[in-house]
């Protein structure tokens, strides 16, 4: 063990320490004087981040091998898919399907969904890659032949079933994600062009679109959403979330109002999971803010760069994958608390309350510490300290 602490990424490491801390530090603040008991919020978050930290020790140490086994990741693929099915005919909350509830903790499958299929299509795309000159479509037909198809059959489940909570944040996310990691296994970035430009087109229309077809009275939970980051102040009850949220940035100014002083939490329904950054942007300022996306680019821009060095396709697409997993997380997030999107549910990746994507994205890390310390060199130890030159050896 002590070998493979020798290697451990500290540019991975302490960000994603220091990212966990600051998030039960803001967890039990934005409890404080609202709907939620402070004390008992701060006790859970101390457990999911101990569990978490287990969790991200588990896979640092495991054979990457264990990981790359088919039966695995098929078998981790059905569990998946059967845990999103329970969740999908479970009671919903605030319009959406998603949650098991187990007593004192509720699952979200689809944060566990989406590392699995990072890691299943980390291994897929490696056996089946992108060969140069055959074309979008020719590298489609190589998906399909000989039966392969069959294999994609739990994967596109996983995202219909997201589809259908209605979870369209996670949806987004993980829709983006696999087709990052598709541009990154070799696909020429033009192939795919046109997706992004109807994305964008989609965006910048989508006010007209809800004014052509009056969608502002939608009995549809996911369309009211939309037409309420489209405009706010038309029906401010259901858009309170996103008005108080405004509040609390612009109340908290440059340095903000002091850590449990927000005037605005006690209103916003998730001020501890969606909704913790607004709460953190009031109470400790833009500083804050900038310092957590600080500490998230440096975390993400080191998965890219060691996902650079990789002579290994699946460890170059794992971290890719992670990589685009935690900006797409965070610019969602973000995008919704400052109404730059659609409000989702999606959390802020390690400072929002809740385990499910904290424990699954800890894991993800440990991952990827495990794939950066085949790249570091091993420090000598003391020459009096006969056990570590020992270990070494092995």
């Amino acid at each position: 063990m002590f070998k493979k602490l020798q290697r451990l990424d500290y540019w991975i490491a302490v960000p994603y320490a220091v990212l966990s801390l600051i998030g039960i530090v803001m967890v039990f603040s934005a409890t404080q004087n609202a709907y939620l008991a402070p004390i008992m919020s701060f006790a859970k978050q101390a457990i999911f981040v101990v569990v978490g930290w287990s969790a991200a020790f588990f896979t640092f140490k495991i054979n990457r091998q264990v990981l790359r086994s088919s039966s695995l990741l098929n078998g981790l693929l059905v569990i998946t898919t059967i845990l999103l099915i329970l969740a999908r005919l479970a009671p919903a909350v605030n319009g959406a399907h998603g949650w098991i509830n187990l007593g004192p903790v509720t699952l979200q499958p689809v944060e566990l969904a989406k590392i699995i299929l990072i890691l299943y299509f980390s291994q897929w795309l490696s056996a089946y890659p992108w060969q140069p000159g055959k074309g979008l479509l020719g590298f489609i037909r190589l998906w399909l032949q000989k039966g392969r198809w069959l294999k994609l059959i739990f994967p596109g489940l996983l995202l219909v079933i997201t589809l259908a909570m209605p979870d369209m944040g996670n949806f987004f996310i993980t829709l983006a994600v696999l087709t990052l990691m598709i541009l990154a296994s070799g696909v020429k970035p033009k192939a795919n062009l046109i997706l992004l430009v109807i994305f964008f087109m989609i965006l910048a229309f989508l006010p007209n679109i809800i004014a052509f077809f009056d969608l502002k009275e939608s009995s549809s939970y996911a369309i009211r959403r939309l037409s309420n980051f489209v405009d706010p102040w038309y029906n401010m009850d259901q858009s309170r979330q996103l008005l108080y949220s405004y509040y609390a940035i612009s109340h908290g100014g440059l340095f903000g109002v002091g850590l449990g002083n927000s005037l605005i939490k006690p209103y916003l329904p998730e001020s501890n999971t969606d909704f913790i950054m607004a709460v953190a942007a009031e109470e400790l300022g833009a500083l804050l803010v900038a310092v957590v996306l600080g500490l998230m680019m440096i975390l993400i821009g080191r998965l890219v760069i060691i996902g650079i060095k990789q002579k290994v396709q699946y460890n170059r697409l794992f971290l890719y994958g992670l990589a685009a997993l935690l900006i797409m997380q965070s610019f969602v997030n973000l995008g919704g608390v400052l109404g730059l999107l659609p409000i989702t549910g999606v959390v802020f990746p390690f400072i929002s309350g809740g385990g499910s994507s904290y424990v699954f994205f800890s894991a993800a890390v440990g991952y990827a510490l495990n794939i950066a310390a085949q790249e570091k060199q091993l420090a000598r130890p003391n020459p009096q300290d006969d056990a570590a030159r020992r270990e070494l050896k092995h």
